[in-house]
C-alpha cells in the first residue's frame, strides 16, 4: 500500500469539533452549543436578497482574485481606515481561512516560523503545518485579561526563521481587543525585526468599549501588513464562504495572485453577498454591536456567579477563555457530553488545551462563544455551574 504523507498527521483534531463524534452517539438530550463560533443572529436580508437576485444565464468561472464589483466595494469599505486603499490592494478569498493560508504561504518557507500571542485561533496551526511553517506561542495571560505580550516575551521567541507576527483583533479565543497605543508596538516590533504583521480582523466590528483599529491604519508601515477579513462573524454569513486579504505590500500580493490563479476563484455568487454587505449603513454596525453586548454581558454575570470559575469580561468579539476549578478541562467537556443531565439539557464547550501550543498551558481552561439569545446564555451557563458542583473531578 502506497504511504501517505506525514503533513496531516501533524495536525490535530478541532478543540471546536472534536467532540461531536461523542455528541453523535448520544440519546435524549439537548445540548446548547457555546463551543463553535457560529452566531445564530440573522443574515442581513440585504445579503440574501443579494444571493436570491443572482440569476446569470451561466455560473461561471469568475476572476481569481474576486470580482471588479467586490474588490471595488471591499475597498470603498477599507477606505474609512486607511485612506487610499483601492482594489488592487484586496485578494477575494475562499473564507478568512484561505487568507490566513494564502498569507502564510506568501510570507513563510518550510522551515520559517510565525509568533502568535496565546491562546490562539486553534486553526493557526494547521494553516502553518500546511505550507510547512510552524506557529511560535508567546504567553499572553489570563489574569492579565490577555493583554498583548511584552517586547521582551516577544524578542525572546525570536529565531533566525521568524517571518511574522500574527494576531486577531479582537481575539479569539480570548475576547481582548488592542488599543491602537498596542497595535503601534507590535507594528515597531516588527519593523525592528523586519517581520511581516498579520492581524486577523474577522471580529474588529464587534466591540464594547474602545474600539479596535484596523492595522491597515499603521502609517509607514504599508510593505509590513497583512489584514484578514471575512462576512463570517460581522455579517453572521459563514457559510458564505468570503473572505478578504488586503495588503499594500505588492511583493505579497503578486505571490498571492499566483496562488489564488492556481486554486481559480471565489464564489462569485457569494460576492454579491459581499457587495450587499459593504453597502450597509453604519446604523447595522451599531446595533449588530449592541446585541453582542447583551449577549456577553449575559455571559459575564452567569459566569461570576459561579465559584471557583476566573473569566476576565471580554471587550470585543463575542468569546470568552475560562478557567475552571477542574484538573482536566477536556475530561470535563466529555462530562458534559457523556454523563452530565439537567432536565434533558447540557452544553457543549472548547476545551481550552487546542488553543495553546502546548496542550498542558490549557488544561483548566475552556473557550466559550456567545452564540446564543441571552435567555439560552444564561441557561447554559448555569449549566455550566451545575454540572461543577456535581463533577468528581471538580477542585
Amino acid at each position: 500500500m502506497p504511504s501517505v504523507s506525514s503533513r496531516a498527521d501533524s495536525i490535530a483534531p478541532s478543540p471546536i469539533r472534536k467532540l461531536y463524534a461523542a455528541v453523535a452517539r448520544q440519546r435524549d438530550v439537548r445540548f446548547l452549543e457555546l463551543n463553535i463560533g457560529q452566531p445564530d443572529v440573522p443574515t442581513p436580508v440585504e445579503l440574501t436578497a443579494a444571493l436570491a437576485s443572482y440569476k446569470p444565464p451561466v455560473i461561471a468561472y469568475g476572476p481569481a482574485l474576486g470580482t471588479p464589483a467586490c474588490r471595488e466595494a471591499a475597498a470603498g469599505y477599507y477606505d474609512r481606515w486607511s485612506k487610499g486603499v483601492t482594489a488592487s490592494n484586496v485578494v477575494v478569498t475562499t473564507g478568512g481561512s484561505e487568507a490566513l493560508l494564502f498569507a502564510f504561504a506568501a510570507v513563510c518557507d518550510p522551515g520559517d516560523q510565525i509568533l502568535v500571542p496565546e491562546p490562539f485561533y486553534a486553526n493557526y496551526l494547521g494553516f502553518a503545518r500546511m505550507v510547512g511553517a510552524s506557529i511560535v506561542g508567546v504567553r499572553a495571560r489570563l489574569e492579565d485579561g490577555f493583554a498583548l505580550p511584552s517586547d521582551e516575551a516577544l524578542q525572546a521567541a525570536l529565531t533566525p526563521q521568524t517571518r511574522a507576527l500574527l494576531f486577531s483583533n479582537p481575539g479569539n479565543p480570548t475576547g481582548a481587543v488592542y488599543p491602537a497605543s498596542e497595535l503601534a508596538r507590535a507594528a515597531a516590533f516588527c519593523r525592528r525585526n523586519n517581520l511581516f504583521l498579520i492581524s486577523d480582523e474577522v471580529y474588529r466590528r464587534i466591540w464594547f468599549d474602545e474600539e479596535p483599529p484596523s492595522a491597515l491604519s499603521l502609517a509607514g508601515c504599508e510593505d509590513l501588513v497583512l489584514v484578514v477579513d471575512s462576512l463570517s462573524k460581522t455579517w453572521s454569513a459563514c457559510g458564505a464562504r468570503i473572505g478578504f486579504l488586503i495588503s499594500r505590500n505588492g511583493d505579497v500580493l503578486d505571490r498571492v495572485g499566483r496562488m489564488a490563479q492556481a486554486r481559480l476563484c471565489p464564489q462569485p455568487m457569494a460576492q454579491e453577498m459581499a457587495v450587499a454587505a459593504f453597502a450597509l449603513p453604519d446604523s447595522f454596525y451599531e446595533e449588530m454591536r449592541l446585541v453582542w453586548r447583551g449577549r456577553r454581558d449575559a455571559m459575564a454575570n452567569a459566569l461570576m456567579a459561579i465559584p471557583g470559575v476566573v473569566a476576565p469580561i471580554p471587550t470585543g468579539a463575542f468569546y470568552a477563555m475560562v478557567g475552571l476549578p477542574v484538573d482536566d478541562a477536556d475530561a470535563f467537556a466529555l462530562y458534559l457530553v457523556e454523563r452530565f443531565r439537567y432536565r434533558g439539557e447540557s452544553v457543549l464547550v472548547a476545551p481550552g488545551s487546542g488553543f495553546y501550543r502546548d496542550p498542558v498551558d490549557g488544561q483548566r481552561e475552556i473557550r466559550l462563544a456567545a452564540v446564543l439569545d441571552v435567555a439560552r446564555i444564561e441557561r447554559a451557563v448555569s449549566l455550566i455551574g451545575r454540572a461543577l458542583a456535581a463533577y468528581p473531578g471538580a477542585m
